[in-house]
C-alpha cells in the first residue's frame, strides 16, 4: 500500500514540520510505504493531489480548510482518487470540527492510523470543487482577506479585526434561486451553502450529514425601508446576517426573512461583482450552478464521542471504504 504525505512547512506555525518524524513513523505503521513532500508555493497541493490519483492509495495532508479545498480541487472528478487522511493545522479547521477529527497533530495522526475511511459529499460549484461551504455577501470575506501574518499572531481574532475593518458595512443584492421546486427571486445580504456542519468554528449546520447527497442553503433576505438612514440599514443587515451564526440552519427554517433549502442541484443568479467564498478562500464571482457529488471522496474519520452525532447519515453502519 502506498501513502503520500504532503505538508506545508510553515503552515500552522510549522506544526506538521516539527512533528514530521513522528507523523511519518506512525503512517508507516499502517500503510507501509510512505513518500513525503513539503510544498514550496501556493497551489502546489492542488498539483500533488491530482498526481496522487492512481499513484497512491492514501493521501495524507496537513493544513487548514483552504488546504482541504486545494486537495478536492486537485482530485476533482479524476478516476482512482486516493483515500484522504487529514491533519488540521489551520486557524479555524471547520472541516475537522464537522467530521470530529481531532484538531491536534497527535490526535489527528492517531485517527489516521486507527480510524475508518468513509465516503463524503463534495459540492461542484461551476468548475470548482468545494468541501464544506460556499458563501457570499456580508461577513463572508474576512477569511480570505485576513493576512496570513495576522492569523499567525492573533489566530481567529484576525478574522474579527477584518470584519470590523471591512465587513460591517454591506448592501443587499438581487438573487435568483432556481431548483427542482421552481424559482425564487429576492434580494439578499448573505447566502450560505453548506455541506459541512461548522462555519467560522460555529455549529451553523450542526445536525447535517455529510454523505446524504444534499446541501443546506440559507438566503438572508433583506431590502431597504422607506425612511431609514443608511447607518440604520447597515446595522439591520448586519444583525440579520449574524442570525445565521447564532441560530443556525434548523432554527431559521421558519424565519420569514430567510429562504432555506435542502437540495442537491440548483443555481444561484447574482450580479457579476458578487464574490463567492469557497472553503474560506476567494472563489469565483457572479452566477453559480451547484451540484452535490454524493459520496465523492473518502476521508478517514473517528467514531464520534459519547453523546455526539456522527456526520454520516447511517452512522458507522455506513459502508466503509477499504484501504
Amino acid at each position: 500500500m502506498k501513502c503520500l504525505f504532503v505538508y506545508n512547512p510553515v503552515s500552522g506555525k510549522g506544526k506538521a514540520a516539527k512533528k514530521k518524524k513522528f507523523i511519518v513513523k506512525k503512517l508507516r505503521e499502517r500503510f507501509g510505504e510512505v513518500d513525503v513532500y513539503a510544498t514550496r508555493r501556493a497551489g502546489e497541493l492542488v498539483e500533488k493531489a491530482a498526481e496522487s490519483c492512481g499513484n497512491y492509495d492514501v493521501l495524507v495532508f496537513a493544513g487548514g480548510d483552504g488546504s482541504f479545498n486545494e486537495v478536492v480541487m486537485g482530485l476533482g472528478e479524476r478516476e482512482n482518487r486516493p483515500v484522504l487522511g487529514y491533519i488540521p493545522t489551520g486557524t479555524v479547521n471547520d472541516i475537522a470540527r464537522s467530521t470530529g477529527i481531532p484538531r491536534d497533530v497527535r490526535g489527528a495522526v492517531k485517527n489516521i492510523v486507527k480510524g475508518g475511511a468513509y465516503p463524503l459529499d463534495v459540492m461542484k460549484v461551476n468548475d470548482s470543487y468545494v468541501m464544506y461551504v460556499a458563501c457570499s455577501g456580508g461577513l463572508t470575506g474576512c477569511s480570505y482577506k485576513a493576512k496570513q501574518s495576522a492569523k499567525k499572531v492573533f489566530g481567529k481574532i484576525a478574522y474579527v479585526f477584518e470584519v470590523l475593518k471591512n465587513d460591517l458595512v454591506f448592501d443587499e443584492y438581487p438573487v435568483t434561486f432556481s431548483g427542482a421546486e421552481g424559482e425564487e427571486k429576492t434580494s439578499a445580504v448573505m447566502i450560505m451553502i453548506m455541506n459541512g456542519r461548522s462555519v467560522a468554528s460555529l455549529p451553523v449546520n450542526g445536525g447535517a450529514f455529510m454523505d446524504d447527497g444534499e446541501a443546506e442553503v440559507i438566503i438572508v433576505s433583506e431590502k431597504p425601508r422607506g425612511n431609514e438612514t443608511k447607518v440604520h440599514r447597515h446595522f439591520r443587515y448586519f444583525f440579520s446576517a449574524i442570525k445565521v451564526f447564532t441560530r443556525g440552519f434548523k432554527r431559521l427554517l421558519k424565519n420569514k426573512k430567510m429562504y432555506t433549502y435542502k437540495i442537491k442541484d440548483f443555481s444561484v443568479g447574482v450580479a457579476e461583482n458578487v464574490v463567492w467564498n469557497f472553503d474560506g478562500e476567494r472563489g469565483t464571482t457572479g452566477n453559480i450552478a451547484v451540484k452535490v457529488l454524493n459520496k465523492h471522496v473518502s476521508l478517514i474519520i473517528p467514531r464520534p464521542k459519547k453523546g455526539k452525532r456522527s456526520c454520516l447519515k447511517d452512522g458507522f453502519k455506513s459502508e466503509e471504504t477499504k484501504i
